[in-house]
């Protein structure tokens, strides 16, 4: 019965619409099509997309064109899904047993805008004017609609030239961001549609909700050299389960990070450092409330990528710890992934990845890993329009009430299979 859910699931997908992650406004910018800035189709961005991203989404840091075209500024992102999820049988409760198996889904609707307003400023935003959060028609609905609307990211961008060839310049931006290097290291641009694990989930149980793809507002410089980017960032911390929000204290949070690209292919290695407090109020993020304690936590991650035309493999290994309780005890965490993809054409590609999250080193039976492999394939692409299929299947295991206080008990292991068809234009 399951096979055949299964492969009722991929006909469907078969027929159902999506969205890309190439920009097809650049490419009309650029006169070019997704695979100009894009290793199609496991999306991952090429030598020349990585300088158009630090450039501040445009081909030369210090050029603006002489004609503006609002359809070199605007694309359009449609995202449709199609799933099947088979949850462990040892999983008890109606929330599991009666969970639905399948569904369809017209996941999101996102404006993307972005590219250079003088000859030294650009900027970028990212609106989702509709996303699907999942919730079914039961009373989880908040007023009548189970999809919200979202600023993602949103920022201005300064380049300042720093060499008198203009190859090493400090770029400065501001607004909503996401530290640069995590984004070309698997939360932007990707083959697989499901971010990692260590990046995209906080840690179980903990009051804490930072993980290192949350969007922070503040600000950050980044000196770009030839084969290296330095950056140092200065944001407000926040509550990330919220969206948009800013932060119920003073203290800013810090980040820093590098990257040493050492071959054509920008092949490099590269480390991420954050460092934050988050506030415990008695109501969570009421500072009208009392302190309970505050929490001095970090993340530190050391990152990798060997690329070549066709293929790449990368991965990160990640370390931290927070400040667990009123007694100030502490929780060390650990995590990694590791990836591969693989395109046989330009239409045509394949990944894998597997991920590991220990939110506390020090209990067991707390831990989350995840397998996942897919492939991805374009319909078609050209300088106004791209059309990606995707599908890929995880095997997730975690424990019952396993978290950064409490080691679990009963381990699962579930499955689901996603099928997305992409649209930009």
């Amino acid at each position: 019965m399951k096979l055949q859910h299964s492969l009722l699931l991929l006909a469907v997908a078969l027929l159902a619409p999506a969205t890309s992650f190439a920009i097809p406004a650049w490419s009309r910018q650029a006169g070019a099509s997704c695979n100009a800035c894009h290793a199609t189709p496991t999306w991952q961005l090429n030598t020349t997309g990585l300088k158009f991203l630090a450039g501040g989404h445009r081909a030369e840091p210090f050029k603006m064109a002489e004609e503006v075209d609002w359809k070199h500024y605007l694309s359009l992102i449609w995202k449709a899904r199609a799933w099947y999820e088979d949850v462990d049988s040892a999983r008890t409760g109606n929330a599991n047993t009666q969970k639905p198996v399948t569904n369809l889904e017209q996941h999101s609707f996102a404006l993307y805008s972005g590219g250079p307003i003088a000859d030294r400023f650009s900027y970028f935003t990212e609106i989702y004017l509709s996303e699907n959060t999942g919730a079914t028609s039961g009373s989880n609905i908040v007023q009548g609609e189970a999809a919200r609307k979202k600023l993602a990211e949103a920022f201005l961008q300064y380049n300042h030239p720093l060499t008198e060839d203009q190859e090493t310049y400090l770029a400065v931006r501001a607004g909503e961001i996401l530290p640069a290097l995590l984004h070309v290291f698997g939360v932007g641009a990707r083959s697989a549609e499901q971010r990692t694990v260590i990046f995209n989930e906080a840690l179980a149980g903990n009051s804490n909700s930072y993980r290192p793809f949350s969007r922070q507002q503040g600000l950050d410089a980044t000196i770009v050299g030839k084969h290296y980017e330095v950056a140092f960032g200065l944001v407000n911390g926040s509550d990330t389960s919220t969206t948009n929000s800013i932060d119920a204290d003073s203290h800013k949070d810090v980040y820093f990070s590098a990257i040493y690209n050492f071959d054509e292919y920008e092949s490099g290695v590269g480390a991420f450092y954050y460092s934050g407090k988050f506030s415990n109020y008695t109501t969570k993020q009421d500072f009208s409330t009392s302190l309970l304690y505050k929490n001095d936590f970090y993340r530190g991650v050391l990152l990798g990528r060997f690329i070549r035309e066709n293929w790449r493999v990368v991965g990160a290994y990640m370390v931290g710890e927070e400040t667990i309780n009123a007694s100030l005890a502490k929780a060390d965490n650990r995590g990694y992934y590791f990836l591969a993809d693989y395109n046989f054409t330009d239409k045509l590609g394949v990944f894998a990845r597997y991920d590991h999250l220990d939110p506390n080193t020090n209990i067991s039976n707390n831990e989350v890993s995840m397998f996942l492999v897919g492939f991805n394939t374009l319909f078609f692409q050209s300088e106004n329009a791209a059309v990606r299929f995707g599908i890929e299947y995880t095997n997730k295991v975690s424990y019952l009430g396993g978290n950064i206080t409490t080691a679990g008990t009963t381990k699962f292991a579930d499955n689901r299979i996603t099928a997305q068809l992409t649209w930009a234009f």
